[in-house]
Formats: C-alpha cells, structure tokens, sequence
C-alpha cells in the first residue's frame, strides 16, 4: 500500500529534477536535514522543552559493544536498566526505565509505532543489529510529546532510521567471542546522485550459543532504503526485514537451581522410557517480520514543513515446546489419555499505519500539528506437531484460534512561544487518541473472548523553559497521560470474571540544565502520580507475560542527576545517578514496593580519544536492590549489582579493530527474576560471568 501510494507522487517529482543539473550546494544539504529530521520532529524534543531526556547519535551508537541488543546499548542512559533473558546481550531483551516496564515505552520508527499493538512491548530480538541501521535514538523520559501508539507511561523512544551519505561506501564488520558468538554485516551505499537519487543497503547476520542452555541465537535483519532529494522535497521507500531463531529462555531457574548450576536451563526437559533426562533439541521461538514504510517531506515555504507517512508491517512466527506427559483434553480431544507431545502456539499479524504532521518554527515560536492512524488484524492459533499416543495427529488441526483487530486514530497540536528573546519558552502539547480493540475466537484454555474494548483518551501536557544565566535553563511541566490496557490483561480479566480498567497518570516535572561546552550537567525531579496502574500480581503466563491487576494508588518518585565533563581534549567523563521511591498504597495507608522497581540506579563512563586513531572506554552501570514481586518479601528480593566493562578501538584507516571486555569483575549477579504465587515458584534469569568479543570493520 506504502509503494502503490508513494511511487506516482516520487516519480513526478524525479521528472522534474531531471532537468536540474546543479550539484547540491551547502544550503541545499542544510534544507535536506531539515526534510530530514521533519520525519521524527513529530516525537522528538530540543533542550528548549520541558522534558527529560538523552540521545545517542550515529558515532555513539556504533562504538557499543555489537553483541548488545538496542535495549542493551541503552543501560547507561540515566534511569535505565536493561536485561537479557540468555544472560549475554543477544537474544530476548527487556528495558525498564524509572522502573517502568517494557509495555510503558512508547517506540516510535522513522514517527510510526514499532510497539506490538496487542503486548505493547517491543521485542528487540525480532530486529536484530537495529543500531546499525539508525542514525539517532532520543529517549525520553516520563510522559514526553504526544506521539502515536502506545501511550509513553514511563519513557519514550524515538529511532531515526540512517540518512544516506552523499558519497559511495562500502563497509563490512566481522565479531567473533564468547559463548561462540559470531557476527557479520555488510552497509553499503551509492551516494547521492547528481539528480539526488542514492540507494542504500545494510544486512547483518548473527550467530551464539548464549550463555544458559538453550539461549542459542541465530538473527538475520535487512534493511534497504531508496531516497530521493529534490530542491524542495525528498521521498523515501524504506524496507527492513528481521528473522530470529532463538531457544526459549523465558523459564528461569529457582534459587537452589541457580546455586547449583547457573547454566541451567529447563526448557524442553523431559525423561526418556529409562528415566534419563533428555532436551528436546527444537524448543524454539521463531519470528519473521516485513516493514515497507513510504516517507514524503516537503518544505511549503520558508520555516514550513510537512511529512507524510505510510508503513505496513506484515509478521507472523510460532514458539515449539515439548510438554510431557500431557492430558490430550487440554488440547480438545475427548480422552483422558495422557501422551508425550510437541506443540506449536503460532501467530500472523498485519499492521497497517499512516501519519501526517506539519511544522512552522521561527525565532518567536513554534507551532506543529498531526494525525495518525493505525489497524492492527492479528491471528493467534495452536497446532500440534506431533502427539507420541497418536502418531497420526492431524498437524493442520487448531486447538485454539482467536483474532485481535485494533484500530487507533489520533491527533495532536504541540505549540511553543519563545519569549524575551528566547529567554522564556512556554509550551503546550495536546493530544485526543481514540481507540478500539475487539478479541474474538477461543483462547487455548477454551474460553470465550468475545469482547469489545473502545477507549477514548486526552493527553496533554504544559511547561516552561527559562534561561539561567549563559549556559542554563530551568523547566517545570506537569503532563496527563493515559493508557490502554494489554490483550493479556483484557484476556486475563475474562478468565478470572474481573474487570481490568486504562491507566492514569499525572507526570510532575522540574529541572536544571547547564551546558557550558566542557562542562554539562543536569537535575530533575519528578512525581509520576498513578491512577489504576496496572502492576505484575506475581504470576506468568505459560508464554512468559507477567499477569497484572489494577491498583488504584501507586507512585514514582525521584531525583534523576547527570554529569559530563572534558577536562583536555579527548576525554570524556560522564556519570548518572537517579534515586527513587517506587510504591502501591493500600487500602490502609500501607506502602510496598513496585516490583523491579530498584531504588538506585547508576551509570559512569569515561571515553579517551587518546590519539585520533585510538579510543579506549570504561563503563561502569550500578543497579541497587530491588523486589521481584509487589509484596516487600525480603525473600523476594535481588541483591544490588555493579557491571564494570572496558573497550579499545584502534583505526588503522581503512581497517579498524575494537576489543570489548565485559563484566571485568566477573560479577555473579542477577537482573532479573519472577514470582507466581499460585504455585509458590519463582525463576531467576542469571547473567553472564566476564566474557568479550572482537570486532574488525573495513571500509573499501
């Protein structure tokens, strides 16, 4: 649909420019990062605006360790923790900001929502090697902009796909290190043309065994972006594709188990005629997905621009698990039989979306409006692949089969006076989001979900920024946001006959910037205010999504402090601290903690450009303790962790070489871990002892 829409419109505009045979000048390289950055100026935010946040930029990006997922290369942003199910950096990824679980990050893709519409997660391991594809990622933190999808209850983050070079490249890196991880990616661009047409390619492939059982990888991601630019425009058809093989690693493993053997992962146990332990060697998770996005920017007049948006993404995949000694009922056959099993939980997803946004800015103010529309139709069925009591199981036979379709339209104004000669800024956003979902069919415990679900939403949110002194601004802002529950919470409500009710929450925010050149600094409080938030009871799902419940108080609470200094040239030191108190009030005035909910979190960094060829980094990420369930059981309880990790990098010009040591003090530590209270067990995901990789990259 993208391509249809887009390709009559680009190929006028190319007939055009045929005629023009001037080489793009310095102005017009600025008017194209300005039809560039149009793109995700819709969900991005400048130190003029009252919000919280960080960015990583292309250079930033790429000195990350390559092993590390998106959401790993993150965990030094201030508030952050990320964590890895296989215990490396590959694999299943989670990121938790101010504590916030995954479903409250808002991800947005060149303006359009990558968040799954039904989980509301991001699952990074279905786009593998992400980081090579962008050109910037802009996190922020609490509610930010209004942007569309799934409402940024706790951060948001905003990826911008690269933007071609101007000249032709080649580049090719090859990763080779612990628990047998091998990489290899290939980027290679045409340049832009004399007529402003460049074609670029990147492909990655990645490859280990991870460090539990099981946690083995096997990642493919594609990403092919045409562009033209014009002397006023530029279109862009943009593909990406990702694959992912992974063993299933969403178990974890109780405390006696981990004490024994940290390795240790049960997925696909089961015991032979014999008694002996056996692995079934395909208990797999597997997903593949399509992205085809269509970009059009156009500068109207002098400060005026405007962008337009098609994207269709078409995905589907399955996980594979051996179940023993299984009761065929739970699989809709009429016999209390029990048989040896393997089955297969599979889904097919289209999603479509469109947006459209305009921006005027001028040195007085700043005024942006949009829309944007999304319809997400997505299958969930089961087969059985194989039943050892019934060798000749129909395969094609679903035992459960069900459908989502959730259609989301929203519009937002976002505007900005600059007052006393960009001394004084205050800002407004406002945003109406519409939404409705409807589940129908049977789930795989045979209930009934026949359901409709509308929602109405307005977010909005106020502030001001004031200069302070040469180099500093003061900002507060308060924000009201909303968000839509889940399909496993709408899902779970059904069973238990409960209800399950959207999210509110007021964001109180005020800071201190300063910017000085070689010496940066930040301080911002915030009070996150929470209405029926939604927070894990301490089950799981047999897919691995924690079950949640309304609560009807609840809050975040804390000081976020950040620091950059350049003492000489060539050295940077930065460092982060955020200090909170997360909690659920009770009926009766008592507080526990919000789980995974730590009260400390901290990051320090320090980058030598010793000579322009040689880099060295140290990093150290400091995680405090915190409970993995809502109760304040101090048995439920993970101890506080430090990660300290080293690099080096050498560019020989044409070859560049770059050594990642991680975990430098072998720390046997555990970032994540889950609790049911139905069946008293909980699981704990450990992670990686010291372990490194090598990276060499050339450039033809």
């Amino acid at each position: 649909m993208a391509l249809a829409a887009l390709l009559p419109l680009c190929a006028g505009l190319m007939a055009q420019n045929l005629d023009d045979s001037d080489i793009f000048s310095v102005k017009d390289n600025q008017l194209h990062s300005a039809l560039d950055s149009i793109v995700v100026s819709a969900s991005r935010v400048d130190a003029k605006s009252p919000v919280a946040f960080s960015e990583m930029d292309k250079r930033q990006l790429d000195l990350q360790n390559p092993s590390s997922s998106l959401a790993m290369m993150l965990n030094l942003q201030p508030s952050v923790v990320s964590v890895n199910e296989g215990g490396t950096g590959l694999g299943y990824s989670k990121i938790r900001v101010r504590g916030s679980d995954p479903t409250r990050m808002n991800v947005t893709l060149n303006g359009i929502t990558y968040n799954d519409a039904e989980s509301q997660e991001v699952f990074w391991v279905n786009l593998p090697s992400l980081s090579s594809m962008l050109n910037s990622a802009q996190l922020q933190r609490g509610v930010g902009s209004s942007i569309n999808g799934v409402g940024a209850f706790g951060s948001s983050l905003n990826l911008q796909t690269a933007i071609p070079q101007t000249k032709p490249y080649a580049e090719f890196d090859l990763t080779g290190g612990s628990f047998y991880t091998a990489m290899a990616g290939v980027r290679a661009g045409t340049g832009r043309s004399r007529h402003g047409f460049s074609l670029d390619f990147v492909y990655n492939y990645n490859s280990t065994e991870g460090y539990i059982r099981n946690a083995f990888a096997r990642l493919h991601s594609l990403n092919v972006v045409g562009s033209w630019y014009g002397s006023r425009s530029s279109a862009k058809i943009i593909y990406i594709h990702g694959r992912q093989r992974t063993g299933i690693t969403w178990n974890g493993i109780s405390k006696a188990q981990m004490e024994a053997d940290r390795r240790y992962n049960p997925a696909g146990e089961y015991h032979d005629a014999a008694g002996n332990v056996c692995y079934y060697d395909n208990e797999t998770d597997n997903y593949m997905q399509h992205i085809v996005q269509g970009i059009y920017s156009l500068c109207l007049a002098e400060n005026l621009y405007g962008s337009a948006t098609l994207n269709y993404t078409r995905g589907g995949g399955w996980y594979e698990q051996f179940k023993e000694d299984t009761k065929l009922s739970k699989y809709g056959y009429d016999t209390d039989q029990k048989s040896n099993l393997v089955r297969m939980k599979q889904m097919a997803n289209d999603f479509y979306a469109g947006s459209a946004n305009l921006k005027y800015e001028t040195w007085r103010g700043m005024a942006q409006a949009g829309v944007n529309y999304s319809l997400y139709d997505g299958d969930h069925f089961g087969t059985l692949k194989w039943v050892e009591a019934m060798p000749d199981v129909d395969t094609e036979r679903h035992y459960y089969d069900n459908n989502g379709l959730k259609k989301d339209l929203s519009a937002y104004l976002r505007g900005a006076l600059y007052l006393l000669d960009g001394g004084l800024n205050i800002y407004g956003d406002a945003q109406w989001r519409h939404i409705r979902y409807r589940i129908s069919g049977m789930d795989d415990d045979y209930y009934v979900l026949e359901s409709n679900h509308p929602y109405d939403f307005f977010n909005a949110k106020v502030g001001s920024t004031m200069q302070a002194g040469m180099h500093g601004n003061v900002y507060v802002s308060a924000a009201l946001a909303h968000k839509e529950p889940c399909r496993t919470d709408l899902k779970d409500a059904i069973v238990s006959g409960s209800e399950v009710r959207p999210e509110r929450l007021l964001d109180y925010e005020f800071g201190y910037r300063y910017d000085a050149g070689i010496l940066a600094g930040a301080i911002n409080f915030y009070l996150m205010e929470y209405k029926d938030q939604l927070v894990a009871t301490g089950k799981i799902s047999s897919s691995g999504y924690k079950i949640k419940a309304n609560v009807e108080k609840s809050y975040r609470r804390g000081v976020e402090l950040s620091a950059g200094w350049k003492p000489f040239y060539g050295l940077l030191l930065t460092a982060n601290s955020t200090f909170s108190l997360n909690k659920i009030v009770h009926e009766d005035g008592s507080l526990t903690d919000l789980m995974l909910s730590p009260g400390y979190v901290g990051a320090f960094s320090a980058s030598w450009d010793a000579t322009n060829r040689l880099n060295l980094t140290l990093t150290d990420k400091v995680v405090g303790s915190q409970y993995f369930d809502n109760s304040s059981n101090p048995e439920h309880k993970l101890p506080a962790y430090n990660v300290l990790n080293a690099s080096a990098s050498y560019d020989f010009g044409r070859l560049k070489i770059a050594v990642f040591a991680n975990n430098l003090l072998n720390a046997k530590y555990v970032a994540d871990a889950w609790y049911d209270y139905e069946w008293d067990d909980c699981g704990y995901f450990p992670a990686a002892p010291f372990n490194g990789m090598v990276k060499l990259s050339f450039k033809l």
